[in-house]
């Protein structure tokens, strides 16, 4: 249908076009500076324009004489790997695709625009528009993001845009010429969609709609493709998420967003029945219950308790044996007297902090979710029963307190939806609270002084014992930088001016220091007191490669994925009589998990636990490690990888069925969830 313009409105249309193009470039030259004579972009810039400009401008009889279908289709070829080069363009850091990596974002970039362009029969400019304007988005808002908290647009945060765009205004994006240079590349593509459309299509529309059905599910398979373990063990990609950055500049922007997207739902275990979960807990409940009305009602004092989650704290002789100058760790060596002590098995290295604390918080276990998974970002929508909502139930005031920004691993919202009654970030310690830095974190020392005094206030309610959950920062990677007010005190013999291993080893004599003021000083406390402090992770590679190198050991990148590389310290202290033997009778304390060192504390402390607790542990002793990384079978030692999971759980009622089954209750089945089960 060919739409009639009036002559008089056929004559206002250059004028319109020059006023709006005028008023866009001055627009664009004004947020751009282009006029500061500075820009390396400048040139780029103008020509785009140019290019824009010309588009509306030159007359129609002029495209006539231009081979039009020719350039037509050169265009639309090339409309793809511009918007494949340009998303990269807007990620801030080096682009390092794998080869491989790259092909398949090529071919997924061609098969969307493949998909568009038949589903737009005959105006292959709106293919061009969509195209352009979904590669646009997708690019400035993986560049914001990376922009405002150095991570890049992970397919969760989906979940949290309402979040971050409340607090947007907040930030601010430090725009660049590059980054106006390809906004305004985007503006070009569509322009130039429109002046060089081609009215493309198969004669007949039975094939025409076949073929644009046959490329959609192409796409749709090509995309589940991108979310299977062959896309990294075929095609060379970068498996690993916990380094997110790394990951989208090896794999790619588009192809890092999709392959993640499987992340988002975890699929019931087989045989799962909310039902049958809740008959399978009934007597672990209901016992549970009983212990806690008559602990209740009785005159027991319950203990303060105290948690420390030590960043990167751990004792690399669980890798090598190694000597250095001065002791690392002297004060909690010679820990004994009401301590238990041992090896902790974590799920991950040398970072995801969150993952190691929302194991001990839920007591749930990274092995029961997909590799790369992170619960605080992906999984937590709401109130979720832990250890602190059941500190409360028992009477306790808690508190998490992590010197840090409150943003970190979306904590603010986490720790209100855990039930803390106070949450206390780096932000509420300034200006309130003097503290000292050690590098650039805040100190161990300041924190632990901070614990002291929230027990030292004056308004402590007297009658409520006190939970404290603190996630240290001092000893954070990485460990390459001199500080004047750090000075690495710690060698290892065999190893000369190698600044990484010194400086962290010594950082890690420091947090032992602090801990044993901290013992000390509720040595004498006059109220029962519990103290539990343990690593989250070791730290990088290239912090224990040379250690591990210099003892002799293997350091290849198998052996620094060795599952002794999951394996940090823990100590338990108590300023009263516990019964060390009694715990170790009822659980292995050598070697333990991390997701089942809550129920631990609680064994030692004496206090009432709960019906997932006790559940727990039962099955701990034949079971005493469970990680994303490692099983392990306390009956005969042997050490079992994720992968067996599946064979091991025989049936229902096998332990490990059975633990998964109350996990996935736990956090993924909140409409049935085992009332009165994990709190």
């Amino acid at each position: 249908m060919q739409i009639s313009i009036p002559a008089p409105l056929q004559k206002m249309i250059l004028p319109a076009k020059i006023i709006l193009l005028s008023a866009a470039t001055w627009w664009f030259l004004r947020l751009n500076a282009l006029l500061d004579g500075t820009n390396p972009y400048g040139f780029l810039n103008l020509l785009l324009l140019g290019c824009i400009w010309a588009a509306f401008l030159i007359p129609k009889s002029f495209w006539e004489t231009v081979p039009m279908q020719a350039v037509s289709y050169v265009f639309l070829a090339a409309v793809p790997m511009l918007h494949l080069m340009l998303v990269e363009l807007l990620m801030p850091r080096t682009r390092e695709i794998v080869t491989k990596m790259l092909y398949l974002n090529i071919i997924l970039y061609y098969l969307i625009f493949l998909v568009l362009l038949l589903l737009f029969r005959r105006r292959s400019q709106f293919a061009v528009l969509i195209g352009s304007v979904l590669a646009c988005v997708f690019g400035t808002t993986n560049c914001v993001a990376w922009s405002f908290r150095s991570l890049p647009l992970l397919p969760w945060d989906l979940y949290s845009a309402s979040t971050a765009l409340s607090v947007a205004s907040e930030y601010e994006f430090a725009y660049t010429h590059q980054f106006y240079t390809i906004e305004l590349a985007f503006a070009a593509i569509i322009v130039l969609g429109f002046r060089l459309k081609q009215r493309h299509h198969i004669p007949i529309p039975a094939i025409h709609w076949s073929a644009a059905g046959i490329s959609a599910i192409a796409l749709t398979g090509f995309l589940l493709f991108l979310q299977t373990d062959t896309v990294f063990t075929k095609f060379g990609g970068y498996r690993y998420l916990f380094t997110p950055t790394v990951y989208y500049e090896r794999n790619g922007g588009a192809v890092s967003f999709i392959s993640t997207l499987h992340y988002l739902n975890v699929e019931k275990p087989s045989g799962y029945d909310a039902k049958a979960a809740a008959k399978a807990s009934a007597a672990y409940t209901e016992n549970a219950q009983a212990e806690k009305a008559a602990y209740l009602s009785s005159d027991e004092e319950m203990p303060n308790v105290i948690v420390i989650m030590n960043e990167a704290f751990s004792d690399l002789r669980a890798l090598c044996d190694y000597e250095t100058n001065l002791p690392v760790t002297p004060n909690i060596d010679a820990l004994t007297e009401n301590t238990i002590k041992g090896n902790l098995h974590v799920s991950v290295k040398g970072g995801n902090t969150a993952n190691s604390e929302y194991e001990f918080l839920t007591g749930d276990t990274m092995a029961f979710l997909p590799t790369g998974s992170i619960p605080y970002q992906q999984h937590i929508k709401g109130e979720t029963p832990n250890l602190a909502s059941y500190f409360k139930t028992l009477g306790y005031e808690t508190e998490a307190v992590h010197p840090y920004y409150a943003s970190g691993w979306f904590r603010d919202h986490i720790y209100p939806w855990f039930s803390f009654d106070e949450d206390t970030f780096v932000e509420d310690f300034y200006p309130l609270y003097s503290f000292d830095l050690l590098r650039g974190y805040v100190s161990d020392d300041t924190l632990f002084d901070y614990i002291i005094d929230q027990y030292e206030k004056n308004d402590k309610n007297e009658d409520a014992p006190r939970f404290t959950f603190a996630v240290t920062m001092q000893n954070h990677g990485s460990y390459d930088k001199e500080y004047d007010n750090f000075k690495p005190d710690v060698t290892v013999v065999g190893i000369e001016e190698y600044q990484r291993i010194s400086a962290y080893l010594s950082l890690i004599r420091k947090t032992d220091e602090y801990f044993g003021a901290l013992v000390e000083y509720f040595r004498n406390y006059d109220e029962k007191t519990v103290i539990v402090m343990f690593g989250d992770h070791q730290p990088n590679d290239n912090v224990v490669s040379t250690l591990m190198g210099n003892a002799g050991v293997d350091n290849s990148a198998a052996a620094l994925d060795g599952s002794n590389r999951y394996i940090t310290p823990y100590v338990l202290w108590a300023n009263y009589d516990i019964d060390e033997e009694a715990v170790s009778s009822v659980m292995n304390t050598e070697d333990i998990s991390i997701n089942y060192l809550s129920t631990l504390l609680c064994t030692a402390a004496e206090l009432p636990l709960t019906g997932y607790q006790k559940f727990q542990r039962e099955i701990q002793p034949q079971y005493p490690v469970i990680t994303a990384k490692t099983i392990l079978d306390g009956n005969d030692g042997t050490i079992y990888s994720v992968d067996d999971l599946r064979t091991l759980k025989t049936d229902a009622a096998h332990p490990l069925a059975r633990y998964q089954a109350f996990a996935y209750n736990h956090i993924f089945d909140e409409k049935h969830r085992i009332d009165g089960f994990f709190d």
